[in-house]
């Protein structure tokens, strides 16, 4: 092919690309706008399911939490580090940090000592208590969030 006809084919070419690109992004925004509700809540509920199974996950956490006792010395390391795992839970999620501070400051009492000898029953059982009670109003809250 001949060198100037090729030029004038890149120019074409590029030219289509570029009026191509445009009319996609415009139509893109013009989707976005015209369906911005459907869009929030596609979102919404990608984002209260992920709460969902996040609270599902420290659910069963606290109940085999609930599952040891203090009272039996062979179980006093295990919950211990099932604290350690709750604790972990709550801090690597910022939704779960904020709600559930005050919970998080006792299992911090309990997990920073590394004495299991520290948590007694009556302790812990308020402590899973709470913590289910906890889990359960965020629940509830994050299915009102859904519905409005």
């Amino acid at each position: 092919m001949d060198e100037p006809l090729l030029k004038i084919f890149d120019l074409v070419v590029n030219l289509i690309a570029n009026v191509m690109t445009i009319i996609t992004a415009g139509l893109a925004i013009y989707i976005f706008i015209s369906n911005k509700d459907k869009i929030k809540t596609a979102f919404n509920f990608i984002l209260s399911y992920s709460i969902q199974m996040t609270l599902a996950d420290l659910r069963h956490k606290i109940e085999k939490l609930n599952d040891y006792k203090t009272t039996i010395p062979e179980q006093n390391e295990e919950i211990i580090n099932v604290l350690h795992e709750i604790e972990g839970h709550i801090l690597g999620n910022e939704y779960l940090k904020d709600k559930l501070a005050v919970q998080l400051k006792k299992i911090n009492n309990f997990t920073r000592i590394r004495n299991p000898v520290v948590l007694l029953e009556p302790q812990k059982r308020s402590l899973v208590s709470e913590l289910k009670e906890s889990v359960r109003n965020l629940d509830l809250s994050n299915f009102t969030d859904t519905i409005t």
